[in-house]
């Protein structure tokens, strides 16, 4: 009888620890204690193991974290990557409609990944060292978003399987105006999923850890893990589960995160206000001054700018989108909050992390994909500086 090949979960089992981490030892993705290391060691060879072919959906698939990023900022991001078919139309067809888009691309997408993208982008003198946890397949397209992902500047964690075993897809439909239609596959990542893979530590540098809002009701148990070792949460509220759109847990969320992103169109769904966008911030700004202790929350507008209302209750700092020529806005958001949190992790203040922030979300929109134009500091500051004069 042929013996049964051993795996990770093996190994885990010998060695007394958890399958995370055995996986961060065979990665170098985190550090162990050196009594937890021997004892993996002796379980490997003591089962004689090796990596089989589903170790592929493991965090050993994706490319080796650079070693001369631990000096920077960490920006963990929990949430989703997968590939969109960007199609372009006049607009958008009716039911049992038959049309020809101009073209159909591939790309990278979903929230977490643009946010990473966008945070790593920017680059010194406010570079991060960007992590994604995410779920992948074991196929072909997996592989080439791990690869595009190491690209970029973002190193994956793939930290579970998709529940199909391939990459998570999205259609997304995008008008001649710049309006999209997004249609995708909902996969979600839960406290477990972190708790089994990755070994939370103490940092000696600013560190961060970003979850969608997909993702807030499964992973409420991971801010405060998170926050025991001393880390920040931030959390951007799309696609927060209907149940959580409500007055009461928004307020329970922005009291136990620390920066939270939110558009207007989802505070005007959870209160219902329905007054024009300058009461509108006044609404806020008061709903927000009843909530303490609170972290600070940042009110997104699109073409309108962003509000920032700080933790501290201070004066809230308001700053304007560029007038630009909007192709797509599809991931404006989830640039404006990657870029604002490269800032914010360096201790760069409020209203310098929104201005630049603004500036990156306005340039995104003017081609197509959320990953399309990924601004460094470098060009952020210049058009800035460009907006300024033209405006003089």
């Amino acid at each position: 009888m042929q013996r049964k090949r051993p795996t990770i979960a093996d190994v885990a089992r010998a060695a007394g620890v958890s399958i995370g981490t055995v996986s961060n030892f065979i990665n170098g993705t985190a550090g162990l204690k050196e009594g937890t290391r021997e004892r993996i060691e002796k379980a490997i060879a003591a089962l004689m193991y090796r990596p089989s072919s589903f170790a592929r959906s493991l965090p050993g698939r994706a490319p080796q974290r650079p070693k001369n990023l631990d000096h920077l900022p960490r920006l963990l991001v929990a949430g989703r990557v997968s590939v969109d078919f960007l199609c372009r139309v006049e607009v958008l067809p009716h039911r049992d409609d038959r049309i020809t888009a101009s073209h159909i691309d591939k790309a990278l997408g979903r929230p977490a990944a643009n946010l990473a993208v966008a945070a790593a982008g920017v680059g010194a003198p406010y570079a991060l060292d960007v992590e994604l946890a995410t779920a992948v397949g074991n196929d072909a397209e997996s592989d080439w978003a791990l690869g595009e992902l190491s690209k970029l500047g973002v190193h994956a964690l793939p930290i579970r399987s998709t529940p199909n075993n391939r990459l998570s897809q999205a259609i997304v439909i995008i008008e001649r105006n710049g309006s999209r239609t997004i249609i995708s596959e909902p996969f979600e990542l839960g406290e477990v999923d972190l708790t089994a893979n990755l070994h939370i530590q103490p940092e000696k540098r600013p560190a961060c850890l970003h979850i969608e809002g997909f993702h807030y009701e499964t992973m409420t148990a991971s801010i405060a893990r998170f926050h025991q070792a001393g880390w920040k949460v931030s959390l951007h509220s799309a696609g927060l589960p209907r149940s959580a759109r409500t007055p009461e847990i928004f307020a329970q969320m922005v009291g136990q995160i620390d920066l939270t992103f939110i558009n207007d169109v989802m505070i005007r769904e959870i209160y219902g206000f329905r007054t024009r966008m300058a009461t509108m911030i006044e609404e806020v700004r008061l709903m927000l001054s009843r909530i303490k202790p609170r972290g600070t929350v940042v009110l997104t507008l699109g073409e309108f700018g962003a509000v920032v209302f700080p933790a501290t209750g201070g004066p809230q700092i308001e700053v304007p989108a560029l007038p630009v020529n909007r192709v797509d806005a599809t991931g404006a958001g989830d640039s404006f909050a990657g870029i604002f949190l490269s800032l914010w992790l360096h201790g760069a203040s409020l209203e310098t992390a929104a201005r630049y922030a603004a500036v990156g979300a306005s340039l995104t929109t003017t081609v197509e994909g959320a990953q399309g134009y990924i601004a460094d500091f470098a060009t952020l500051k210049a058009t800035a500086a460009a907006s300024a004069v033209m405006a003089s």
